[in-house]
């Protein structure tokens, strides 16, 4: 089984916070797992314990967020998140299993396609996001993307759908 990886790429920090608690919306029952290091107190911590992510990942930081689920565009199952930011700013990449936007008829699998490019273009709107790649693992190689979107494909909305679903 392969995952499907989407990357929010050059996400600036500071909407971050905002990002998690009113776009994601993440409640506690959907938390597996989580792992974060608070460089201020030099121990480990859990996401629960988090009042701000951006304080967490400064001055820079990495931290990963397993849920049993997450709405993008779609309710995916089985979604790793993982932090990685600098100073300013950093990637927040999405992993699930492939079969999640893969599996059942043509009209099923388009449905939750547009609706997944669909949230990307909000959010990249939202949050000044200039590049999103989603793809196979690891969607930062060019052989594993299937689509890069950018700020300008507004009007490609079809053809991307078309080529996430190969």
């Amino acid at each position: 089984m392969e995952s499907l990886e989407i990357i929010l790429m050059d996400f600036s920090k500071s909407n971050l916070d905002q990002f998690i608690k009113e776009d994601f919306n993440i409640q506690l029952n959907q938390i597996r797992s989580s792992y974060f290091y608070d460089n201020s107190r030099g121990e480990d911590t859990e996401f629960q314990d988090i009042s701000s992510l951006e304080e967490i990942l400064s001055p820079r930081g990495t931290g990963n967020l397993f849920l049993s689920n997450l709405n993008l565009g779609h309710t995916f199952s089985d979604v790793m998140i993982v932090f990685s930011f600098d100073e300013k700013d950093g990637n927040m990449t999405m992993n699930f299993p492939e079969e999640e936007l893969f599996s059942g008829g043509k009209s099923e699998r388009t449905l939750r396609a547009e609706g997944l490019i669909r949230y990307i273009f909000d959010m990249m709107d939202k949050y000044e996001i200039k590049k999103v790649r989603v793809g196979y693992e690891p969607a930062t190689d060019d052989d594993t993307c299937l689509v890069e979107i950018n700020n300008g494909m507004k009007n490609n909305f079809n053809d991307i759908v078309t080529k996430l679903l190969g």
